[in-house]
């Protein structure tokens, strides 16, 4: 089971110093703080470790504590058995007798069943430096740069996955073994795309705005089939097409390029979209796209598909978490189209979500260590 805690605030006021008699130190305030361990977590029992902080000067303190599944708790340290699995904001407020203060901090806490699923889900993880595959394949596979681009060949049963800190383009087997630089001297790498019928592998170059593709083998040289791009990042090849974003700011940016997979016939396929991360569903002809609409209204970060065929054909799939002024950027986008859904990392959050392709029953399928990214599946 994989859960994780995350600080959100902790109401904090320092008391100040001086040596001089002239300006006295303001007295000590309260502050609220406490800890969390599982344990048990197949029963879903959690010990909650009150760590506040209370002056003398403020008085004796009265703790309320709320589980976020709408039951509470006036003990100092509680224990709590959750009668769900599920995602948690956990709240203590203290109050003091003598000094009046209402301090407050909360917490997320994720109680997750195992992850379920009857396919190998591949993620890279940035923090970590691992990419990391669960479900029917267990794997950890440690990698040796920064890299949010990753992809699946799987008739040649190989990952391909970006390495920006050494200029490179690498891949490995599905059980992590045999690590090699496909191609290297590369910037900037972005995402990846993988069209196995015609055994080339493609990817994005942030830093010169350009598209470029090479042999799946590393034969031969790489060619540049795309320039003159802002700051292209997500990529994805379907039926002799190359669909790219461009994420720089507008005017120039934040549009969704559609060309020949040589780079010929490049035009805008959907105006004032992008995202991070493109995928496509090759059953239902859709194209799947995070758009983060940082620069418009930074609450609107959403999953998005639009018909390949009619590109005035939106569909909003699902709200991505915003988090600061950026948002939580979406780097990865995964079609299962044997049980057809949809997969997508939300980066700031830490988690992988599912949904049904038209964004019904969405779920969290796990929540990660450290900064999940790109994402490919095995099925």
């Amino acid at each position: 089971m994989r859960y994780i805690l995350i600080i959100c605030f902790t109401v904090l006021l320092g008391a100040c110093a001086s040596i001089d008699d002239e300006f006295p130190v303001p007295p000590a305030s309260t502050v609220s703080k406490f800890s969390i361990e599982v344990l048990d977590e197949e029963a879903r029992t959690v010990q909650f470790t009150n760590e506040s902080i209370v002056p003398e000067n403020a008085g004796s303190a009265t703790y309320t504590w709320s589980f976020g599944d709408g039951t509470n708790s006036s003990e100092e340290s509680p224990t709590h058995t959750y009668e769900e699995f599920g995602e948690y904001e956990v709240k203590l407020v203290v109050l003091t007798t003598e000094s009046g203060e209402i301090r407050e901090t909360s917490q997320e806490l994720a109680v997750l069943q195992p992850v379920n699923i009857d396919f190998t889900l591949f993620y890279m993880d940035t923090d970590m430096l691992q990419i990391i595959g669960v479900g029917e394949q267990n794997v950890n596979a440690d990698v040796n740069g920064f890299g949010n681009g990753l992809a699946i060949d799987k008739e040649g049963g190989k990952l391909y996955y970006a390495d920006d800190d050494n200029l490179s383009l690498n891949r490995m087997d599905l059980d992590g073994g045999n690590p090699e630089v496909v191609y290297d001297g590369l910037t900037g790498i972005g995402s990846i795309a993988i069209d196995a019928v015609d055994g080339r592998v493609y990817w994005t170059n942030r830093v010169d705005g350009t598209v470029h593709r090479g042999n799946l083998d590393g034969s031969g040289n790489a060619e540049t089939i795309i320039e003159g791009l802002e700051l292209p990042e997500g990529i994805a090849v379907h039926n002799g097409k190359v669909y790219v974003s461009d994420v720089q700011a507008p005017p120039v940016g934040e549009n969704i390029y559609v060309a020949n997979t040589n780079g010929s016939g490049l035009d805008v396929f959907l105006a004032g979209n992008w995202g991070y991360a493109l995928a496509i569903d090759p059953v239902n002809e859709r194209l799947y796209f995070g758009d983060q609409g940082v620069y418009d209204d930074p609450e609107d970060n959403r999953l998005k598909s639009v018909n390949l065929n009619d590109n005035s054909d939106i569909v909003t799939i699902a709200t991505i978490e915003p988090i600061g002024a950026n948002g939580s950027r979406t780097y990865g986008i995964g079609i299962n189209t044997e049980e057809n859904k949809v997969y997508w990392t939300d980066r700031s959050s830490s988690r992988i979500k599912s949904a049904n392709l038209d964004g019904s029953g969405i779920e969290t399928v796990l929540v990660a260590e450290g900064s999940p990214r790109g994402i490919a599946l095995s099925f």
